[in-house]
């Protein structure tokens, strides 16, 4: 097919445009043969199959076939032919789609020319500097007695009896009893069908109006309070506002706790105390390193961007949030539910700073992978492949051989080499395969 490309690149040299033209000579010719394939599938009253007449069968179907041909010479020649020219410009420039490409515009009346435009976004290779000077690392972490201890005593807590206490409340008590009103900034509301209520009054209850109206009461009593919200409540409903609360109060309980002996922590998954806190210290320890980790890592970005100032495409925002989207909808959606998602203008905005800062980040660890040669080892792939065989409690080789099956190991593969970039900024290292493991 005779096909001509017209290539525009604008002036910010991330969009460039492809205008396609089929003249109409070489599109009447499709359409004929088109015509020439459908006649022999189509029969008509008074005609044997096969046999209807070209000009009766172009009369009824012409617009239809020609529909067809213009699909077929979209979907098929110009697609392909649009690919190569892509391939190349990621070939000769190193350029990188930042999203597929989008239709422009579309000529495709019978007895003219066919045109075809498509637009696309694409990256400029972009080389980060200085992500080895940054100067940024994880700072030591110290897990103290008082936060292993706080643990233990709401371990200690939870295993607790609640016991009916003859007296009035008290800090420390649970006050349990029903709303018999509620009234929020003025507005009276319908009670819940099953209107109980369960509250421990705890010396850092946030709510202080809450703990001074409970403290003081006894089974078989009402009450009548007013509570004021602050504007950072979790519940939206009551953030900010006043509420006026009368409840009938029909326990009070204390909490009668277990002997801090050998079989508490028996119960707690240990043999004595000093296992129990070493598992604690490990596991306080193992989220402060994460969590210190990635303030680190958010820093050297921070100033990698600074250093290396390079444009997100709207383009790539835009078809990054609809993925995103996408996979959300697609993880609550029945079996043959999926259909494409439209982002609304305001989903985008809400979206955006969260998808331009992925961007940056994503891009500027792909530039130091390729800088740097990033690629994991197969001690290293080992050692994450242990971690989720450990997780879902399998053996190695059982979860390394389906993973490899299914093409999950390349997943893996790919996230160490994220991995690796993020802890060359940071001046850390993956850990190799353990001894369990060779």
């Amino acid at each position: 097919m005779a096909i001509n490309p017209k290539i525009n690149i604008s002036t910010d040299e991330n969009r460039r445009s492809v205008e396609f033209t089929v003249s109409f000579s070489e599109m009447d010719k499709l359409f004929d043969k088109n015509i020439g394939e459908f006649r022999k599938q189509v029969s008509m009253k008074g005609f044997r199959p096969g046999q209807v007449p070209k000009q009766l069968f172009i009369s009824r179907f012409g617009d239809e076939v020609y529909r067809e041909t213009i699909e077929k010479v979209i979907n098929g020649d110009l697609k392909n032919e649009f690919e190569k020219i892509v391939e190349t410009w990621k070939t000769d420039e190193k350029l990188e789609i930042a999203a597929p490409a989008e239709h422009e515009e579309l000529q495709a009346e019978r007895g003219q020319d066919l045109v075809y435009k498509l637009n696309i976004a694409l990256n400029k290779p972009l080389t980060v500097q200085g992500y080895k000077e940054l100067g940024i690392k994880v700072p030591a972490i110290v897990v103290a007695e008082e936060e292993i201890e706080e643990i233990i005593q709401d371990m200690h807590k939870r295993l607790a009896k609640e016991v009916a206490a003859s007296r009035p409340s008290k800090l420390g008590d649970i006050v349990k009893g029903k709303y018999l009103k509620q009234v929020i900034a003025g507005e009276e509301k319908t009670l819940p069908e099953n209107p109980v209520f369960g509250i421990e009054i705890s010396e850092d209850m946030s709510l202080k109006d809450l703990k001074e109206a409970l403290i003081g009461v006894s089974a078989g009593e009402e009450k009548e309070f007013t509570v004021s919200y602050p504007e950072n409540h979790q519940n939206q409903e009551l953030k900010g506002k006043t509420a006026e609360y009368k409840v009938a109060i029909t326990e009070v309980c204390e909490l009668e706790l277990p002997a801090r002996d050998e079989n508490l922590f028996l119960m707690l998954g240990a043999k004595d105390e000093a296992e129990f806190k070493a598992k604690v210290t490990d596991e306080i320890l193992k989220d402060k390193q994460q969590k210190a980790r990635q303030i680190a890592i958010e820093e050297a970005f921070n100033k990698l961007i600074e250093k290396n100032p390079f444009p997100v495409l709207e383009e790539q925002i835009k078809y990054m949030a609809e993925k995103s989207l996408q996979r959300q909808r697609n993880r609550y959606a029945q079996e043959g539910e999926e259909e494409e998602i439209k982002i609304s203008k305001e989903q985008l905005d809400a979206m955006r700073p969260e998808v331009s800062r992925f961007i940056q980040e994503d891009r500027i660890l792909r530039s130091i992978i390729e800088q740097e040669s990033l690629k994991p080892t197969q001690a290293q792939v080992d050692a994450r492949v242990q971690e989720i065989a450990d997780s879902v409690k399998m053996d190695f080789a059982s979860v390394k051989d389906t993973m490899r099956k299914t093409g999950q190991i390349n997943n893996v593969r790919e996230n160490l080499k994220l991995e690796l970039a993020q802890n060359l900024l940071i001046g850390e290292s993956l850990p190799e395969k353990t001894q369990e493991q060779e």
